[in-house]
């Protein structure tokens, strides 16, 4: 994803319900995280099959059998993107369920939620820092 498309995405607000039309704004909240995952789902699936397209075309000219061992381990690597499509997507129908059984509303959220959704995520430079203090064990 480039680092425009995410920082669109990590800006999107989350609205904070409040007691008025709160059952509203919960549902309204619901489906844009419906949403959001949804396109997490979309993009992951995308980049796995980038990344296996382009790793059938390095296995059809490896030059050994350790070159194409290593582009098989790459390829089964990408069966991640399948199983947290599939967690996500669970979570997905139970929102979906909840919104259209009615059985969430803003009393059954925590008090902090609101603020922890508006929260933007981290940006791609604190995410390689922490990746990097991690690394060299500074951090």
């Amino acid at each position: 994803m480039v680092p425009e498309r995410r920082e669109q995405m990590a800006a999107q607000p989350m609205s904070d319900p409040g007691p008025e039309d709160s059952n509203e704004k919960v549902n309204a909240a619901l489906s844009r995280a419906v949403h959001q995952l949804e396109t997490a789902v979309r993009e992951q699936e995308t980049a796995a099959d980038r990344i296996l397209a382009l790793a059938e075309r390095i296995y059809d000219k490896a030059p050994d059998k350790a070159a194409r061992l290593r582009v098989e381990a790459i390829m089964e690597a990408c069966a991640f993107q399948d199983l947290t499509g599939q967690r996500i997507r669970k979570v997905i129908r139970l929102i979906r369920y909840l919104q259209e059984n009615k059985l969430i509303s803003n009393a059954d959220l925590p008090q902090d939620a609101p603020r922890q959704l508006d929260r933007a995520g981290l940006t791609q430079e604190q995410v390689d820092q922490l990746l990097s203090d991690r690394k060299t064990g500074t951090g």
